[in-house]
This record gives C-alpha cells, structure tokens and sequence, in this order.
C-alpha cells in the first residue's frame, strides 16, 4: 500500500498516525493521535517519491536527496526520525537545518513553516532556477511561487500544488501527485 492511495486523499491527524508508521516501517499498530509536524513530515518524505529532480542536481548517482527545514528544529527533528535510514530511489535521505535562505539552493526540498512566512518569498527567490521543490503551510505560499502548500482545516492536513512553478524548476511531479491534491495551479 502505497502513502498516496486515493483512500487517504485527506488523512485526518488520527489517520496519519498509521500513515507516519508505515512510512517509518513501524509494525501495523492500532492508530494513535500524532501532532500536526509529524503528518507534514511524512507527506514531506513521500513527496520525493513522486518528484523527480534533474540528474545535474545530484553531484554523483548515489547523493542523497537533501531535505532541509528552515529555522524550525523541532520539526527538522520529526523529519528526521521519518527519514532515517531510507532511501528513494537509489538515494539516501539526508535531512539538515537551513537558517539563511541562500542556503537553500543545495537542497532538494526546503520547507519552510509558517512561523518564518516572512521568509517565505526569500527562499522562493533564493533556489529559483535551482530545481528545489518549495513547500510552505501558508495561504500565499503558491501564489509567492512556492511549489506545494499544506493547508490544515478541522484537524485535515490538505495540500496544493503550483505545477507552474515545478515546471519552472525543471521538477517533474507525477500524475498520481498532482491527482492527490486538493488544488493544482497549471
């Protein structure tokens, strides 16, 4: 079963509690309520499943993919327990915190929090022409040319994806993605 099947088009915070097990491997276990970060960090990770970056992006065939969170440890830390010791398609996953945004420009996917959305468009900036899928959690993230937007209503983690400014970053989003998300901007 894959994260992305259309059963789970909206989990719920007490849905994405398996969603975040089975992501970590974790054993099949009755749900239990996980925080709000902890579902964003295993969309985040499975969110590089269905991207596909340019090959110049990788310095070698085997770099990881780096995901970076801008000045927010704790959910660096939620991200990091998803991502440990996995791989995606051939390479590992390796996840850092950024605190300037031209720091951003080696990374493969940035997130930046709402709590630093006055950085937001800084960061845009910062990797555009970088191939870096931006994800942000504010309502003027895609229209600031953020590429994926998470949008929380009555305890719904939903998302939205700007396919404009993926094209722009030469990021190819499959299909299945683009079809899982609660809008898309062509």
């Amino acid at each position: 079963m894959t994260f992305f099947s259309h059963s789970l088009r909206r989990p719920t915070l007490i849905v994405g509690a398996v969603l975040i097990q089975l992501a970590a491997g974790w054993s099949a276990a009755p749900a239990q309520r996980v925080s709000e970060d902890q579902v964003k960090a295993a969309y985040l990770y499975n969110f590089a499943k269905f991207v596909e970056w340019p090959s110049q992006k990788f310095a070698t065939p085997a770099a990881p993919i780096r995901f970076c969170v801008f000045r927010d440890a704790s959910f660096q830390s939620e991200l990091g327990t998803i991502a440990k010791g996995k791989a995606i398609a051939g390479h590992s996953l390796e996840v850092a915190g950024i605190t300037e945004a031209d720091e951003a420009r080696a990374c493969h996917i940035v997130f930046v929090s709402s709590a630093h959305d006055r950085h937001a468009a800084q960061v845009i900036e910062a990797v555009r022409g970088a191939n870096v899928l931006t994800v942000g959690e504010t309502t003027t993230f895609l229209e600031e040319g953020g590429t994926i937007s998470f949008i929380l209503e009555s305890e719904h983690v939903h998302f939205e994806i700007n396919h404009k400014a993926a094209n722009g970053s030469r990021l190819y989003v499959s299909s299945r993605l683009l079809g899982l998300a609660s809008r898309v901007i062509e």
